[in-house]
């Protein structure tokens, strides 16, 4: 939806890109955190599943829907009271400021819902019938369109806003309905008022998992303050460019949940083994996918800025800088997939230290250093988010490189590599 709402408004309203850009900040930073709280939907119900209590995977659900209400009603609340003031602080344009906050205040407002459909789709994919997410995500992205065409030249990029709302209601409501009718809701607890979890365990896997994305959103929405205060043009072609890196992402985004599915499954069935196996399978396969998608990113770059944007001047920058945005997938995409492996381990935070180092303390330095003080604008913000993603998938790398040698030390009987019939 994230590609429609900005080639939408970079067509009909482009010079509307910047508030669009400069609203969305904030409040993915709050959707990216509360994402991380839901990771344990998907955790504790596969490894319910792997250990045959499939009673208590509900639970996890069950779990997930309250602390996405919490979450939400708490984003609404800051933005509501606080809007102007944070963009304020940062330093952002004042012309800029008032339509952003307005963008912001009714994008909060679709948080609720669309962490409830995240939710359910954790679920699902911990069920291993992804499908229906899926084609509900496919729908609503057709909804989404409709009310972005019918509002966008009223409304500008508010009405775009407008539009997320509503998709992410009709996502909510479909998938939770869905599960509630197709699923064998009564054995696997979904009808029980109390979950089998506490959200002690919970949190324990969500919490690692919040602060990890937090620093990398909030990080991300920094660069998108930071290109805010290089002018309008910077911080549309960086969102243009962003976006496109976000799009890549959600194939990575894929491929993770189905390693950590996996993986967590073969931790249930108390193989360590198999669950180191699935995560370096895991990790290839994204590598290989990215780097096609790479290739061919480079090879339309030109259709691509242009299908984004009717202004020659942001078309330009966009296409000056999208090798970069190629480069940076394979990296961005590669450390999601080990972090995901490694929490379905039980590694928690690992995948939070190291997106601390890498998105939180060297990513908004260096994007200092070489967009403001060297005056490299939108490249030096795209050179900070490459030395910030391969960072972190290198110390990600030799972390879950130093958990398959310690499961290969203790479990060296179930090791295929030591198997008689290799020998």
């Amino acid at each position: 939806m994230g590609v429609c709402d900005v080639v939408v408004v970079g067509q009909l309203a482009p010079h509307e890109l910047p508030h669009q850009a400069l609203g969305w900040a904030p409040t993915g930073v709050f959707l990216v955190t509360a994402i991380g709280l839901l990771t344990g939907v998907q955790v504790l119900a596969s490894r319910a599943l792997g250990a045959g209590t499939a009673a208590l995977a509900g639970g996890a659900l069950q779990c997930g829907l309250a602390i996405s209400a919490v979450v939400g009603a708490l984003a609404i609340a800051i933005a509501q009271l606080f809007g102007e003031h944070m963009f304020a602080a940062f330093g952002v344009a004042p012309e800029l400021i008032g339509p952003s906050t307005r963008i912001m205040q009714v994008l909060m407002l679709s948080i609720p819902l669309h962490l409830a459909y995240v939710a359910g789709a954790f679920f699902v994919e911990a069920l291993q019938r992804p499908l229906i997410s899926t084609w509900l995500m496919w729908i609503a992205n057709v909804v989404n369109l409709v009310i972005n065409l019918w509002l966008v030249p009223r409304l500008g990029a508010l009405g775009s806003a407008w539009a997320t709302v509503c998709a992410r209601g009709f996502l909510a409501v479909t998938l939770l309905a869905w599960i509630w009718l197709q699923t064998d809701a009564r054995d696997l607890g979904l009808r029980k008022l109390s979950s089998g979890w506490g959200y002690r365990s919970f949190l324990a896997v969500g919490t690692a998992a919040a602060l990890s994305q937090a620093a990398e959103a909030g990080a991300f929405s920094g660069m998108t303050i930071l290109a805010g205060r290089l002018g309008g043009e910077a911080v549309a072609a960086y969102q243009i460019l962003l976006n496109l890196l976000a799009v890549v992402f959600m194939v990575s985004l894929g491929f993770a949940a189905a390693t950590a599915v996996l993986a967590s499954r073969a931790v249930g069935r108390i193989e360590p083994l198999e669950a180191i196996r699935v995560s370096w399978f895991g990790l290839a396969l994204n590598t290989l996918l990215m780097l096609g998608i790479a290739a061919l990113v480079i090879a339309a770059a030109g259709p691509i800025a242009r299908a984004y944007t009717t202004d020659p001047s942001i078309t330009q920058v966009v296409l000056l800088w999208m090798p970069l945005v190629a480069l940076a997938s394979l990296a961005d995409g590669g450390q999601v997939v080990v972090s995901s492996a490694l929490r379905a381990q039980g590694d928690n935070w690992a995948p939070t230290a190291s997106h601390l180092l890498a998105y939180a303390c060297v990513m908004p330095l260096v994007a200092v250093v070489l967009a403001e003080q060297r005056g490299l604008g939108v490249q030096g913000l795209l050179l900070a988010v490459n030395w910030a993603s391969f960072l972190s998938v290198a110390v990600l790398m030799a972390r879950l490189w130093a958990l398959t040698r310690r499961a290969r030390a203790q479990h060296p009987a179930h090791d295929p590599a030591q198997s008689p019939i290799n020998a």
